[in-house]
């Protein structure tokens, strides 16, 4: 740096010329050559043409939970928590948080995944969903000796790929058939299998997306029944926590997972559930047979994280705890609503969409997949102003009820 002042003040010809010289445009060695070119996310590109489009646009792609006047939702307890913390932001230590994450976020999470379950688990805090399944999915890794992991697809559009990014080999089954969801697909594939190396399979707990169909809970209990008796780890994906039912109701899957005994791992998120998307906000969870295992899985939960970002940030977290320690009540009557607001969408759209569409529309959550083709789905775009991906996924929860009708107006003019 020094340098540079000197040949900038005694002869600025020679240091602009010092600088073309280490230009890096200049370079003799280039090793972004070698870079493919990306291909740009598949929902977040599409959002993003949605949102250039302007308010009369009619946004179905990524998943955030909108009001009547297309704006974010935040939850009524989520606003008094954040609130109640705002006041003593600025005499708060901001030193390095644990690794672990804050101990009253990781309990008060555990307590809605697991309610009074008998269990000893391991967890960690995460940068939201996405982050936990990152770190479940390092941790999988090291216990599925294989190298295998199973998904039923269609799945969400980021679940392949960070299995493939730590390594996993993923074998994709069908998660419909004849337009139901099965569990079919996904054992005739596991009694195929020869090899008795341990391998996982990731799944998701209830609204599932891109679909909105989920297993029924007769299925959920033969598969569990399966899976104990193989060598399996099983990666849950609880991202919807409430969106279907009550929380406990939605946390069943888990259970049933837990009674069979399989070994499992879950990736929970607050995203959706508490309206905080951008807090990133999130836990993985491991369930251990004791004590002393539980430390050297959240032993090695933090290395992971250390490798990746240390720890997670930690407001999101002490919002989450907040509203469960003070607003619990008030933050499942938002969740009602939010649930009788999805059922109400739903319901609106299957009175104006033909009755060959109501089978895609009979789920839960937020989303929704309509057997509409790329080239629909096109139209819909450029001649309507309807934005949706081109597996046709919707997301219910961001089109405003009073758009609903003008929504299936222009999905029919496609049909």
């Amino acid at each position: 740096m020094v340098r540079v002042i000197e040949l900038v003040t005694r002869n600025p010809q020679r240091a602009t010329a010092h600088r073309r010289c280490y230009s890096p445009h200049r370079m003799r060695y280039d090793p972004f050559s070698i870079l493919p070119i990306p291909k740009p996310d598949p929902i977040f590109a599409v959002t993003a043409e949605a949102l250039a489009a302007g308010p009369s646009a009619i946004n179905g792609t990524i998943g955030v939970f909108m009001d009547e006047e297309g704006k974010t939702m935040l939850f009524p307890s989520v606003a008094l928590a954040i609130a109640d913390i705002a006041s003593g932001l600025p005499s708060e230590r901001y030193g390095y948080p644990p690794l672990l994450g804050l101990p009253e976020f990781r309990s008060a999470v555990e307590r809605l995944i697991f309610a009074d379950r008998s269990r000893v688990s391991g967890s960690i805090a995460t940068t939201a969903g996405t982050g936990s399944l990152a770190v479940n999915l390092r941790l999988l890794k090291v216990l599925a000796r294989s190298g295998e992991i199973y998904l039923p697809s269609p799945a969400w559009a980021n679940h392949a790929p960070p299995c493939r990014d730590v390594g996993f080999t993923v074998r994709e089954v069908g998660y419909l058939e004849g337009g139901k969801p099965s569990i079919g697909p996904l054992l005739e594939a596991l009694r195929r299998r020869k090899s008795r190396r341990g391998f996982g399979v990731l799944l998701q707990v209830g609204c599932h997306n891109p679909t909105g169909l989920d297993l029924t809970p007769d299925a959920w209990k033969e598969l569990a029944g399966f899976l104990a008796k193989e060598p399996c780890t099983a990666l849950l994906d609880f991202a919807y926590q409430g969106f279907k039912g009550e929380p406990e109701e939605d946390a069943r899957a888990v259970g049933v997972f837990l009674e069979a005994g399989v070994p499992t791992l879950i990736s929970w998120s607050a995203a959706k559930n508490h309206s905080i998307y951008s807090l990133r906000t999130g836990l993985a969870c491991a369930v251990v047979p004791d004590e002393s295992t539980k430390r050297t899985v959240e032993g090695t939960y933090s290395m992971i994280t250390r490798r990746l970002h240390s720890a997670a940030a930690t407001f999101g977290q002490r919002v989450v705890a907040r509203v469960q320690e003070r607003y619990p009540d008030q933050w499942r009557a938002d969740l009602r609503l939010a649930r009788e607001t999805m059922q109400r969408k739903r319901q609106r759209m299957k009175e104006h969409l033909p009755e060959s569409l109501h089978s895609a529309l009979a789920g839960y959550g937020m989303f929704a997949m309509l057997p509409l083709s790329g080239e629909q789905i096109i139209r819909l775009k450029e001649e309507h102003n309807v934005f949706l991906t081109l597996d046709g996924r919707i997301n219910i929860a961001g089109i405003p009820l009073k758009r609903i009708e003008e929504l299936c107006e222009k999905i029919m003019k496609v049909g």
